[in-house]
């Protein structure tokens, strides 16, 4: 059913396709008149953008153990695999990588596993750190209550840079 979300989605590099699916399933499950279903969401893509990447958990039933984890910074398969490849010296198009991302969809079905527990128990909190102070100053000009030019939460300075001749 999810396939087509593998590589970002259809190859494209855009949201993890895991994050999108489990995203998929915390909509079935956790929708409410209070909307928990987004704010469990918000926090799987903002846990995702802040975990080291990839767990050993799986380690014993995978051909790559021991892999370097990194924090992606960011839900975007592009920026999670390319972040990963780099620091491993390892390309993208290996089964190294499957690896990594096949740990990484497991992760993050643990994750939504528990997040529906709690929910199910009456428990859910969020765990995940908040916008970081870089990305809520950006928001300060260019999110709802400024210019109202930007959506988003993911970090800024992966892909932007703030300008000295930055206009207020």
């Amino acid at each position: 059913m999810f396939h087509h979300a593998a590589g970002g989605y259809a190859g494209q590099g855009t949201l993890c396709g895991s994050v999108g699916a489990c995203s998929a399933i915390i909509n079935l499950v956790a929708k409410d008149e209070d909307k928990t279903h987004n704010q469990m969401i918000k926090d799987l893509v903002n846990w995702y953008a802040s975990y080291n990447h990839p767990t050993d958990e799986f380690d014993s039933i995978v051909k790559f153990p021991g892999q370097k984890r990194v924090v992606p910074g960011s839900p975007l398969c592009h920026v999670s695999v390319s972040t990963w490849a780099v620091a491993n010296d390892i390309e993208i198009a290996t089964y190294e990588r499957k690896d990594r991302c096949a740990k990484v969809a497991g992760r993050v079905a643990m994750q939504t596993v528990m997040m529906l527990n709690d929910y199910a128990d009456g428990k859910f909190t969020p765990i995940a750190p908040p916008v970081s102070d870089a990305t809520e100053t950006c928001l300060e000009c260019h999110g709802p209550d400024g210019d109202n030019n930007s959506q988003g939460q993911m970090a800024c300075g992966l892909c932007h840079t703030h300008k000295e001749d930055h206009a207020e």
